[in-house]
């Protein structure tokens, strides 16, 4: 059985005339007739009664063509989803983001890709970015944000997108906190909140290179592997702990922060955008094109709260 059979039975089902159905196929009868009788042939049995003036189906004809229809819909249904998938209008896109870009980042760039692109199903995953890096590579994702400086990147592009300071959280109760910009190199007695070595290698060795830089070893007490449980450990007086600038969104007023430098200058981390090379898809592309405006607009806003 061919789809231009079930199409030529349907239509035929729908005219009862084989001139007619020959004309709407844009074909001539012999040939519409010899397929619907090859058919007839491969079922084992008539879909059509023949009669002077047309035809008209059969108990077995009326049985199957529901069946002949729903097929059709479905094909089309096929080629529809495979266009939209090709154009950019719909389709699956999978991005992965490290969780503080939930904060600042996607809230602005999810409305405005969807604005763009609503049939798009986006599939969104929080991970790692050691996590996104893999996802990214294997395929398993299409883009991925994840957080600067990386150890590994391997083959993927990397864009950066924005830049933001490093600043400490504070419990409410604390000393530190209304004292102003603070010098990590007078914070050596403190209890420090630290990132998970596995998880956070990007965190876990920019730590290294901060303290190092500041001269002294940190009293980790803790590890962890996503903000918001240094948010919850700060605040519970566990002890202090240095995150991104974001942070003050995802804590609001539960922890205190504080600005710092080491030798003078801000800790600074960034933002990026990692993609397989070589690839263009308008759907992804859009995305890219979305994350970008986002990032500058948070950028701007950055600049004209310093001023």
């Amino acid at each position: 059985m061919e789809l231009r059979q079930i199409r030529q039975f349907v239509t035929l089902s729908e005219t009862l005339n084989f001139h007619r159905a020959a004309k709407a196929l844009n074909m001539t009868q012999p040939p519409l007739s010899i397929s619907i009788r090859k058919l007839e042939q491969e079922l084992g049995v008539d879909l059509f009664d023949r009669e002077a003036r047309g035809v008209s189906l059969t108990e077995a004809g009326h049985a199957a063509l529901p069946h002949a229809r729903k097929a059709l819909r479905t094909l089309e249904a096929m080629g529809d989803a495979i266009s939209a998938t090709v154009d950019g209008t719909g389709g699956r896109l999978g991005v992965g983001f490290v969780g503080t870009a939930v904060y600042a980042l996607l809230p602005k760039v999810v409305p405005l890709f969807r604005a763009q692109r609503p049939g798009v199903d986006l599939n969104l995953r929080e991970a790692t970015t050691i996590e996104i890096v893999r996802g990214v590579e294997a395929g398993e994702l299409d883009i991925g944000v994840l957080r600067t400086p990386v150890l590994d990147i391997c083959g993927l592009n990397l864009e950066p997108l924005y830049r933001e300071e490093m600043i400490l959280l504070l419990p409410p109760d604390s000393p530190l906190c209304g004292r102003g910009l603070l010098r990590l190199e007078d914070l050596a007695g403190e209890r420090f909140i630290g990132h998970d070595r596995a998880r956070l290698p990007y965190y876990w060795s920019l730590s290294l290179s901060v303290f190092e830089s500041a001269g002294f070893q940190p009293n980790i007490v803790e590890e962890v592997a996503h903000l918001h449980t240094a948010i919850a450990l700060v605040e519970s007086g566990i002890g202090i702990a240095l995150a991104p600038a974001v942070s003050r969104i995802a804590g609001s007023n539960r922890v205190g922060y504080a600005r710092m430098t080491v030798q003078g200058a801000p800790i600074m981390v960034g933002v990026a955008l990692a993609t397989r090379p070589d690839e263009n898809r308008p759907a992804r592309d859009a995305f890219i094109d979305a994350l970008r405006t986002a990032a500058n607009d948070l950028m701007e806003a950055e600049r004209t709260a310093a001023s």
